[in-house]
């Protein structure tokens, strides 16, 4: 039986149990970007001269490291989901319970290599000399805040695979809170400018973590947190074995950002500035598919486990429409209300020019984005991690890094650059569809073979 707050994935209706799975999940993935967004208007509008594009800077690698190791909670969704689908409760209590020290530790390597690493890193992107100082103080502050969010995001796809969806939101209300607080009192009281909204991030996500480490404390068996029982690195053969070809697709998609965020970084403090309220703006369009992102996961993976595989098809088509078509109407609308979106972080006419510019590639094609991102999941929901990372390294790196270096560099305008975008969008969403129709298939054949195998063993017990 479904406890409270938990949606049903292997019963009932498709779209109506993953919209409502779905609608905590973007508003979880809302109060993040208020996370970032409060960090760059509370700067651009009380912060010292340059500081907007100092975040700027260091953001697509501060997204390709923490990115990258974050994804690793995918193979818990799917992992657990289908545990949870084949009623497994102790192998699942067993996941629940590795959980936090993986997370802690893992996150713990990645912060001390990036800290210690913290002006190379910002090298290699190009960071202007008159930016670094501001770049690297706000790059090493947030990572010590790294472990916590790591931990936070892997209790919360645990949770997320019991089919709740609810608690991790709610928690996020609160850190979401306290950081856009923390932010004004750091920078407009004390005057901590770059420093302030760094350190308010870090408190924030300390908050996220504890606030779900203790409900999952109090949970019933199967899924309660027991303190005596943490260990690190238990039982994740099959998290790591989906996690990690997640998480280095997610390395290798934002290399290619790391790679074009170095190309913009060589343009003037203009673009970099519009460049990073641009990218601020547009984050609020994930919400169309995020939610149906994680919703898709839990679904396929469960009823996997399972062995529906028609209910797992008609997962996957009501992913794909609603995603598609929402993305779109979702990424015209900020467009069209640019003029004064824009006007929310800066009011510097060359910013927002150059802010329009970016959008006008991203928004209108947004729907590309959307499939590229729920297909891939569609596909590790299946067990079959690999393909999507395949075709990851095929449109994330050798297709936009070649453009970069020749077709971007030949023409030397910012809108060369930015068309890369969607046209890598449409081809990778493209193959996933491919990916995910073979790999069904495939499992389809599995499970008719061992119902084949299954069935002469029972007849001679008869």
């Amino acid at each position: 039986m479904k406890k409270k707050f938990e949606i049903d994935p292997l019963h009932g209706a498709i779209f109506k149990n993953m919209l409502l799975f779905a609608l905590p999940i973007m508003g979880a993935w809302l109060l993040q970007i208020l996370f970032s967004a409060a960090d760059t208007a509370v700067i651009g509008n009380f912060g010292n001269e340059g500081a907007i594009a100092a975040i700027g800077v260091s953001a697509s690698v501060l997204h390709m490291l923490v990115g990258g190791l974050s994804s690793l909670s995918a193979g818990i969704t799917v992992a657990a989901g289908k545990l949870i689908g084949k009623g497994e409760d102790k192998r699942a209590s067993e996941l629940v319970n590795a959980m936090p020290l993986t997370g802690f530790i893992l996150g713990a390597v990645l912060s001390a290599a990036a800290i210690l690493l913290s002006d190379v890193i910002l090298g290699w992107v190009s960071c202007p000399k008159e930016l670094m100082a501001d770049a690297g103080l706000y790059f090493r502050i947030y990572f010590l805040g790294v472990p916590f969010m790591v931990t936070a995001g892997f209790l919360t796809a645990f949770i997320h695979a019991k089919g709740n969806s609810l608690i991790p939101f709610v928690f996020s209300i609160t850190a979401s809170a306290v950081n856009i607080a923390l932010n004004l009192v750091f920078v407009i009281v004390f005057d901590w400018n770059i420093a302030g909204v760094a350190a308010a991030t870090v408190i924030s996500q300390v908050l996220l973590a504890g606030s779900l480490i203790l409900w999952l404390s109090r949970q019933a068996e199967g899924s309660r947190l027991e303190f005596k029982k943490l260990r690190a690195f238990r039982g994740l053969r099959e998290v790591f074995s989906i996690g990690i070809p997640s998480s280095l697709e997610g390395i290798i998609l934002n290399i290619s950002n790391v790679v074009i965020s170095a190309a913009v970084n060589r343009f003037d403090a203009g673009v970099i500035g519009g460049n990073t309220v641009a990218a601020q703006i547009e984050s609020i369009m994930t919400i169309a598919f995020v939610g149906f992102a994680n919703a898709s996961v839990v679904f396929i993976s469960q009823n996997h486990g399972k062995g529906n595989y028609p209910r797992v098809r008609k997962v996957f088509s009501t992913t794909v429409l609603t995603v598609f078509i929402g993305a779109e109407l979702i990424g015209t609308a900020i467009y069209l209300a640019s003029p004064i979106l824009t006007r929310i972080f800066t009011s510097d006419p060359v910013y927002i020019g150059a802010a329009r510019t970016r959008m006008l590639y991203m928004c209108l094609f947004f729907g590309f984005c959307g499939l590229m991102n729920v297909v891939s999941g569609c596909v590790r929901g299946l067990g079959e991690a690999k393909l999507p990372l395949v075709i990851s390294i095929v449109c994330s790196v050798a297709f936009r890094i070649t453009w970069i270096y020749t077709y971007a560099a030949l023409k030397g305008t910012i809108e060369a650059i930015y068309v890369s975008y969607p046209l890598c969008w449409a081809l990778c969403a493209g193959l996933d569809v491919l990916a995910f129709v073979f790999v069904l298939k495939r499992r389809e054949r599995e499970l008719s073979e061992r119902k084949e195998t299954e069935e002469p063993k029972e007849e001679q017990r008869t």
